[in-house]
């Protein structure tokens, strides 16, 4: 079963949906109030946990924010800090969010702009629903918020256009109003909802979301919401016939029941959970991981990096001790022959000691242990080497004489994994720094460097000091 949790201002919501070959059948609807929350979900999860195999959830959309902005037309790690800016200049710094490009914006006269959609949620927020879920065997697979969760269903619904479009959902003692244009979210409210004894017309709370359509169009001169979206338990038709002669607009009626199954027999539609249920996590931009989560999949990923290379290692020091042991029968053939050419010209070659050419044959090549004690030490936590390469080549040195000398060139490539890019671009200059400053080492430069992501893939150059 998969678990979808909205959370709303005062109330979570939360529906179970089978996956059924054709589609999705929802079997279960429920409402906890946010004060009951911690007890009362802990033993739906007890009694549950065995049949919940996915958890997908929904922050507070007063814990939230969605914004476009509108930047000029950058390189992707240009643009991703423009809009790091834009997003800190107006909400601060206490948001995780994520980001997706919406396309070209023209303008006349001048290079296309790109329009950004971005969309985030507290920090806070993250952690503490993080921790609703601490005992929980399933942890939740996609956190984000109501609006991104509420797009994928009036995408699904096929009402998602770039007519502007406005949801309401009206549940006492809260509802949420969200304007869609395409794949912009324009506009989010959240307005109170008083009881029927203090508004039993809905007058009230019509006025509000009318004040809402009003402001919209205030802040866009050229656009009207000319269609409206009508779903929750305290929705009534006087509300729903109020807003209509107000604006003028379409009323669309909100009918979950062509896209999922059982939902006659559900007695509260829950707009924000059908949402989630029908995201597609692989083609989905705006789901958030919290720190704590990320600093234990981290700390996974270390674990089994670190198994793997010590793996790696031993195979490769096992690798070169037989090949050492090969080099050494090779040498002995070699040093014998070499014995038998220096009897037969040392009258030629009295000045050319034995010693001498025993010596340039054991020391042709470098000491391995060394080099890898070496590398080892160069290499920081959170960095993972893929390749490391060792070849002969000859180089031209020029003294009082130039002659041809033979270096030990090589090369090192991996991927820095931090905890953002910045960290990631720090570990890979880390990198580059110990090799440069080992005893073992020289002429340590970047060769290569990329950004994908969070990870930076590198190369590095160097030569070993003989």
């Amino acid at each position: 079963m998969l678990l979808c949790l909205d959370f709303a201002s005062k109330k979570a919501k939360l529906i179970g949906v089978e996956r059924e070959k054709n589609g999705f059948k929802v079997v279960l609807s429920l409402e906890f109030s946010i004060a009951e929350f911690g007890e009362a979900f802990g033993e739906f999860l007890k009694s549950n946990s065995a049949d919940i195999d996915e958890i997908r959830v929904s922050g507070a959309l007063e814990d939230s924010f969605h914004k476009a902005f509108i930047l000029p037309d950058l390189k992707r790690k240009m643009l991703k800090q423009a809009v790091q800016s834009e997003v800190i200049k107006a909400f601060g710094n206490d948001y995780q969010f994520q980001q997706q490009d919406l396309g070209e914006v023209a303008i006349s006269g001048r290079k296309a702009d790109r329009r950004i959609m971005t969309a985030g949620i507290r920090r806070d927020t993250l952690e503490e629903i993080s921790q609703m879920f601490t005992d929980s065997r399933i942890k939740p697979c996609v956190y984000t918020t109501y609006p991104m969760a509420l797009q994928a269903l009036v995408r699904e619904m096929g009402i998602l256009t770039e007519e502007p479009l406005a949801f309401a959902e009206i549940d006492y003692p809260t509802s949420r109003v969200v304007i869609f244009k395409g794949r912009e979210i324009r506009l989010t409210r959240e307005l109170p909802v008083a009881t029927e004894e203090k508004d039993p017309d809905r007058s009230a709370l019509a006025m509000d979301i009318y004040r809402t359509l009003l402001f919209y169009s205030d802040t866009f001169p050229d656009e009207q919401v000319a269609r409206l979206v009508f779903a929750g338990a305290s929705t009534t038709k006087e509300t729903v016939e109020n807003l209509g002669r107000k604006t003028g607009a379409e009323i669309i009626p909100f009918s979950p029941d062509t896209i999922f199954q059982g939902m006659k027999e559900i007695p509260y539609i829950h707009p924000g959970c059908l949402g989630l249920a029908l995201l597609k996590p692989e083609q989905f931009s705006f789901a958030y991981v919290p720190f704590s989560v990320q600093d234990k999949r981290k700390l996974k990923r270390t674990l089994i990096t670190s198994s793997s290379i010590s793996v790696g290692v031993l195979l490769i020091i096992v690798l070169i001790i037989s090949r050492l042991a090969l080099s050494l029968q090779n040498l002995n053939v070699y040093h014998t022959a070499v014995k038998g050419e220096i009897r037969m010209k040392e009258e030629t070659f009295k000045d050319l000691a034995l010693e001498f050419i025993s010596q340039s044959i054991e020391t042709s090549q470098p000491s391995w242990p060394d080099v890898f004690q070496e590398v080892a030490a160069a290499v920081p936590p959170g960095v993972a080497l893929k390749t490391l390469t060792l070849k002969k080549v000859k180089k031209v040195w020029r003294g009082e004489t130039s002659k041809m000398k033979e270096v030990w060139r090589g090369e090192a490539s991996g991927v820095a994994d931090g905890f953002d890019e910045i960290s990631s671009l720090l570990l890979a200059e880390e990198v580059q720094n110990k090799f440069a400053h080992s005893p073992l080492f020289r002429g340590a430069k970047m060769a290569e460097k990329e950004v994908r992501g969070k990870q930076v893939e590198f190369k590095l150059t160097y030569q070993l000091q003989r």
